[in-house]
């Protein structure tokens, strides 16, 4: 049975480089001028209004505020363009772009998974931005992770800039810990370590952790803790996986080991999310992007959490996975003024604030340099997740759909008796093969 996906969980779609973000020991100061003028050249003729989507979790808080700062500062150094910031599902987004290919009805510029990067340029809903790029200097160029940049620079052609980058880590409820009489400075060590600490929690009438099996992306979190465990998911050619049935009915065995400390409600569903801050449930894993709720919850109600690596098997393999995001332009009358706006909105000033402000890593070496950036404790644990996180999926690289459909089928069954954990994991990755060879 197929589960609804949550705004978060479509990040399952999303990629990342296998090329490692670099949060520098020392940096250049946040005092230096932008990389480029926000903007940059002169204001067009006649006032143009672009239409600007992002995930609608950036378009509240303390990301909104953030934005509103950056529209307010382009719009000053650009006077004929003004910048409508309208916030939507990850699920939304992808569908109207796809949608408005066909039609005609397109945004100016969007902010989207690298995951949903392939798709997009199938259809010809990115704009190619090549002539506009070679007239930007080097210095912006070689301010982005090149890898993530490579992505969007795919030969002759451009799809736009980087922007964030993130990796699942594993948040913890520090009252449920001290109560079961675990000490939250030992951290968790492996995967017996993590099961020893979810079995004390329930002795203490609490439950453990959020669901895990029958989600394929939440699977993920832990795969990648398998000693061995292949980190990029998707071979280079697309048409086969790189996970392995061995390495699956490990994974799969373990996570049926946690079912009794295991709550009914996925790690991303509002139930785990409430339990979680009411004291009731001792772990989630998630990104980067669930701190703000506890960050609220912590002044309301006074939760005590942090976050810390999700365990591996051994105390040398760790868990998670992780992905990004990009800027990138349609092929509207406005490509010109997009353009000016997606350059502006990933240069590292920019993305410096994003990371000191909401803990944020991003596919920007420069700005997770600077002193701000690196002194946010979030960015600083997800940046640690990021250097062995496995990648969710493929990267601007179109795929076959439903992909990853045989991990929530064969994880379901796992998690109902259905079928054993080694069963279940050789049927899971022949099952993808066949859908990824389009056989």
């Amino acid at each position: 049975m197929i589960h609804k996906m949550s705004r978060r969980e479509f990040l399952k779609l999303a990629g990342v480089t296998a090329g490692v973000v670099t949060l520098a020991a020392c940096g250049t100061k946040a005092t230096e001028k932008p990389t480029e003028k926000p903007g940059g050249g002169a204001p067009p003729a006649a006032a143009v209004t672009l239409e600007f989507w992002t995930f609608n979790d950036y378009a509240v808080g303390v990301a909104l505020d953030l934005f509103n700062t950056y529209i307010k500062e382009f719009q000053d150094a650009n006077p004929g363009i003004k910048i409508n910031l309208t916030g939507k599902p990850g699920t939304d987004i992808l569908t109207g772009l796809v949608t408005g290919a066909g039609s005609g009805q397109l945004p100016d510029s969007v902010q989207i998974q690298l995951g949903s990067g392939g798709d997009l340029i199938q259809v010809g809903a990115l704009a190619d931005l090549a002539p506009y790029y070679k007239g930007l200097s080097d210095d912006y160029k070689a301010q982005f992770n090149q890898p993530t940049l490579a992505l969007c620079v795919q030969g002759d052609k451009v799809w736009g800039f980087p922007f964030s980058a993130y990796a699942t880590i594993l948040y913890r409820n520090l009252k449920l810990l001290k109560k079961a009489g675990i000490d939250p400075t030992a951290g968790v060590k492996d995967w017996a370590d993590y099961k020893s600490q979810l079995e004390k929690v329930k002795a203490a009438g609490a439950m453990g952790q959020g669901k895990v099996l029958a989600s394929d992306w939440i699977q993920k979190h832990f795969y990648g803790g398998v000693p061995g465990a292949k980190k990029d998911t998707i071979a280079a050619d697309g048409k086969s996986t790189t996970l392995e049935a061995d390495k699956y009915a490990i994974l799969f065995q373990y996570l049926l080991d946690l079912k009794p400390y295991t709550a009914g409600s996925f790690m991303y569903d509002q139930p785990s999310t409430d339990l979680f801050i009411s004291d009731g449930l001792a772990f989630i894993t998630m990104g980067p992007w669930l701190a703000p709720t506890f960050e609220d919850a912590k002044t309301k109600s006074g939760l005590e959490y942090d976050a810390v690596l999700i365990p591996g098997q051994t105390t040398n393999d760790k868990g998670s996975v992780k992905g990004g995001e990009f800027t990138g332009v349609m092929p509207t009358k406005n490509v010109e003024q997009a353009f000016k706006w997606a350059t502006y909105v990933s240069d590292w000033p920019q993305e410096t604030r994003w990371t000191a402000k909401i803990g944020r890593i991003m596919a920007n070496d420069k700005a997770l340099a600077q002193p701000d950036a690196k002194a946010n404790w979030l960015a600083q644990v997800t940046y640690q997740a990021y250097q062995t996180a496995m990648a969710e999926g493929a990267f601007m690289k179109k795929i076959a759909t439903g992909w990853s459909q045989p991990e929530i089928d064969y994880g379901t069954q796992v998690d109902t008796g259905a079928l054993t954990p080694s069963d279940a994991a050789a049927k899971l990755i022949a099952d993808m093969n066949k859908i990824l060879s389009g056989g």
